[in-house]
């Protein structure tokens, strides 16, 4: 939230923050809004801003949309590397507290935001590509962050798919499943013509999965 109001001149709270949107009739919208107001007493949510004019609305949400620039121009010489795990509801608090917990203990900036309603979270991280350094530690980052997730019945990666990063994780995550995947796969485009060493090959006998992609 700090970034948020640095980049886009708002003035919220820099603590942890949830962004909610409702739409539907005046009757039903109070309904939602006052079942809203008992959840988050009930979790010790200190405070609410409600917006319902267009232009603060869209200022709102201009700050939340705009988080990922706000990290790109509040650290000039860095680039920004994204983290993409999913977890179940009952577990994203954990993983949450947990990711924050390990960005602190890197050293590393970064931020914390997510589409919270599914279980998908990303951290938003700023590193120096030719600090070999600290890229040791981002990969360590992203290594912690999808371990935890995949221990606790998550996804490794929530929206931004596999590519190369994450292909060396589709064996823990799916077991056996990845050697049906990989069958189809090799039924379906054996030439591997349609978007070749992505998401998906046969191993080469011996071969370890591991080593099929890099972050």
């Amino acid at each position: 939230m700090k970034q948020a109001n640095l980049h886009s001149e708002t003035s919220y709270k820099e603590k942890p923050t949830l962004f909610l949107e409702f739409h539907g009739n005046e009757a039903g919208l109070n309904q939602d809004v006052e079942f809203m107001k008992q959840i988050v007493a009930d979790h010790n949510c200190d405070g609410l801003e409600f917006e319902s004019d267009q232009a603060a609305l869209n200022k709102l949400w201009e700050a939340r949309h705009n988080l990922a620039y706000a990290y790109v121009h509040g650290y000039p010489g860095k680039k920004l590397m994204v983290t993409d795990v999913c977890l179940p509801i009952s577990e994203l608090a954990g993983a949450i507290e947990h990711a924050r917990n390990a960005v602190n203990s890197l050293a590393l900036p970064g931020g914390i935001v997510g589409h919270v309603g599914d279980g998908n979270f990303h951290v938003l991280l700023m590193i120096d590509l030719n600090d070999p350094e600290e890229l040791k530690r981002a990969e360590e980052l992203n290594e912690l962050i999808v371990m935890y997730a995949l221990e606790r019945g998550g996804t490794c990666t929530g929206e931004h798919g596999v590519g190369i990063g994450k292909q060396k994780y589709q064996e823990k995550e799916h077991g056996n499943a990845l050697l049906v995947m990989e069958k189809i796969k090799q039924a379906l485009d054996p030439e591997m013509l349609l978007n070749p060493n992505k998401k998906l090959r046969p191993k080469k006998e011996g071969e370890p999965y591991e080593t099929s992609g890099s972050y």
